[in-house]
């Protein structure tokens, strides 16, 4: 068991074998300081492969029946120690129901979410409300506004 405010589980590729489940429990009891102590170099690399990796798994068929968009997740801090002008750029297409990651396109996608991988982690596994993460500036979306508003709807909370 983690202590609270203990990531210890981030050391590892454990982390991919976590469920859904168990890693909303240890991000919850993990301090938000440790987490983005910890989300750098190649956890980070590991984390953000495994919730793209696991993203079309958590996709709401009936709830995406009539979305069409592309999405450009933009996930900051890629120089390593947490420097935030480099970024990961992660595409994906929900259309017809279905979830694919996708090749970076020459167009600028319908929507562009931009946001820190401690952040996208503790949004994607029910940690943090998407909403209340662009309140805080934690997390900015740009494109189809109606469309972005869908999407915490359209996923269950856990992609990872």
């Amino acid at each position: 068991m983690t202590d609270r405010g203990s990531a210890g589980w981030l050391e590892s590729d454990g982390l991919t074998a976590l469920d859904a489940s168990e890693l909303a429990r240890l991000v919850d009891r993990t301090s938000e300081r440790e987490l983005r102590h910890r989300l750098i170099g190649g956890v980070r690399e590991i984390a953000l492969r495994e919730i793209f990796r696991r993203m079309p798994e958590y996709l709401r068929p009936a709830r995406a029946a009539g979305f069409d968009a592309v999405i450009s997740w933009q996930i900051t801090g890629a120089g390593g120690a947490g420097r935030r002008e480099s970024i990961d750029e992660y595409w994906l297409r929900v259309h017809d129901g279905r979830c694919t990651l996708v090749s970076p396109r020459p167009t600028p996608a319908d929507i562009s979410i931009r946001t820190d991988p401690t952040t996208l982690l503790r949004i994607v596994t029910g940690n943090e409300d998407p909403v209340l993460a662009v309140l805080k500036q934690r997390l900015s979306v740009h494109g189809d506004l109606a469309q972005a508003a869908r999407l915490p709807k359209l996923f269950s909370a856990g992609p990872l």
